[in-house]
């Protein structure tokens, strides 16, 4: 009897045994990656400027991420992918500081310079404790242009390297538009040489990753792309795009896993919800294995906040209120035709100018009826680049309609037109129309932003101005600006 019942327990034993999941493989490293987040990092006490934030939660997401990798051993991998240091009203007032306390604070290990940071204060990115890689290099040898494009981040007899690209294997020349030519007045080029060459490659275990910011998703991968990332010991991409206006409203955890390398994607839905990108993964021989990937959108849901970098930015809210000074009252709505009829007029007042060029396109945001502010003012011109003029032939003017608004003023002389328009827009017909760099001329006002804000303050109707009639506007089948 006791015989039998032995048996019973053993069988049933085995039987347990057999029915069992097999134990997960652990992570031994966890890739957390932010991007694009556009300086909008707010105090949470100026909810009336910028109600939606999302800060708090990510911070709290990243301390609850790394309690867990400190039970199992794994290390976690902190980068942003670019386009976070600058490009709100709070980032402007305060020179980025607010955007470098939020790193600082959360202990990003990397942080990648992008086309909108180019004119981030030095200042700012001296005072970042991460590391700051660039995608663009100097043209020219030169000492004040000291972020490499690739770095080694050692740790526990192993290596995790970090390669910094844009637009992944595009072309400049196919969209110039596209690519900054210089960063903090630096002639630059974006990174095309082999990924390896620009970091020492060093000895034992590592995780080489290639951040892609501008990501383009295809069905169809960039198979020559790709295989020179392989070539280079790329284990896999981290990438960021926006949804386009025209797609799903959905958030989305399907990463590119499937192409080698596999793409860990990150995304941000119209500018209007933020998410960070999460890709546990594992030894597998010589390689890499992707065990898990999650795209987490950035609410009270997903964590709770950080009281300590809601404090930290919280010390630069007399600075930012004390800015957003009030510059008028509207007594009905402006639309973004109508604030680029006010800007071409104000462009218009500046001396020697005898057209102006912009594109509704960089209008962003329509201004309500009420009182106009400055961070109103900003979210509707969020460019912090200066003004230029450019002298073109009449000739060129058809030639460049298809880039930009032109508006051209009556009764003309005969010879070149000199055209005033953003550095940006300069630029861009220097390289149209095949101009030396030396043909933008660099106008005193500092940037687009504070000249409208200086032009606004001035006048006594905050609608300062339209073109009058008989400017002739450029490409003509346009009914209006």
């Amino acid at each position: 009897m006791k015989s039998a019942l032995f048996l019973i327990l053993l069988l049933s034993a085995a039987g347990l045994t057999s029915c069992a999941k097999p134990k997960e493989q652990a992570a031994e490293v966890i890739v957390i990656h932010s991007g694009r987040m556009r300086g909008n990092v707010y105090p949470l006490s100026l909810g009336s400027i910028s109600p939606l934030q999302h800060y708090q939660f990510l911070a709290g997401y990243v301390a609850s991420v790394r309690a867990e990798a400190a039970k199992t051993g794994a290390r976690v991998f902190l980068v942003d992918l670019g386009d976070s240091l600058s490009g709100s009203f709070a980032s402007h007032v305060t020179g980025s500081m607010n955007m470098v306390a939020f790193f600082n604070q959360l202990d990003y290990d990397a942080v990648v310079l992008s086309n909108l940071d180019v004119n981030v204060p030095r200042a700012a990115l001296s005072d970042l404790r991460a590391k700051v890689l660039s995608p663009f290099q100097p043209l020219a040898p030169t000492n004040e242009f000291a972020f490499p494009s690739a770095a080694n981040f050692p740790k526990d007899g192993w290596n995790i390297l970090l390669h910094a690209n844009f637009y992944g294997d595009l072309e400049p020349l196919k969209h110039p538009e596209r690519f900054p030519e210089s960063f903090g007045g630096i002639a630059v080029r974006p990174v095309r040489e082999a990924l390896l060459a620009s970091v020492a490659i060093p000895s034992g275990p590592q995780l080489s990753l290639l951040s892609w910011m501008k990501f383009e998703p295809t069905d169809k991968p960039p198979s020559a792309f790709l295989q020179s990332l392989r070539d280079s010991g790329i284990d896999a991409i981290l990438a960021h795009r926006i949804y386009g206006k025209g797609e799903r409203e959905a958030w989305s955890s399907s990463a590119f896993l499937a192409w080698r390398p596999p793409v860990s994607l990150n995304i941000l839905r119209n500018n209007g919800g933020f998410a960070i990108a999460r890709m546990d993964l594992a030894r597998e021989g010589e390689g890499w294995k992707v065990l898990s990937h999650s795209l987490v959108p950035m609410t009270s849901n997903a964590a709770a906040p950080d009281p300590q970098v809601v404090a930290a930015e919280e010390k630069y809210a007399d600075q930012i209120a004390a800015a957003d000074t009030p510059l008028g009252d509207l007594e009905e709505a402006v639309d973004e035709e109508g604030i680029l009829q006010i800007y071409m007029a104000a462009l218009s007042e500046i001396p020697g100018t005898e057209a102006v060029a912009y594109s509704i396109q960089s209008i962003r945001s329509d201004w309500p009826a009420g009182t106009l502010r400055a961070s109103r003012l900003f979210n509707s011109l969020p460019w912090t680049t200066g003004l230029v003029q450019v002298a073109i032939k009449p000739e060129d003017i058809t030639t460049l309609a298809p880039l930009c608004i032109i508006a051209v003023a009556p009764n003309n002389q005969p010879g070149d037109i000199t055209i005033t328009t953003s550095r940006f827009f300069g630029n861009l017909i220097a390289r149209k129309l095949h101009l030396l760099p030396e043909a933008v001329l660099a106008l005193s006002e500092t940037s687009e932003f504070d000249f409208l804000l200086k032009r606004l303050k001035t006048s006594p109707n905050i609608n300062v101005g339209m073109l009058s009639p008989d400017w002739t506007i450029y490409p003509q089948d346009k009914d209006s600006l």
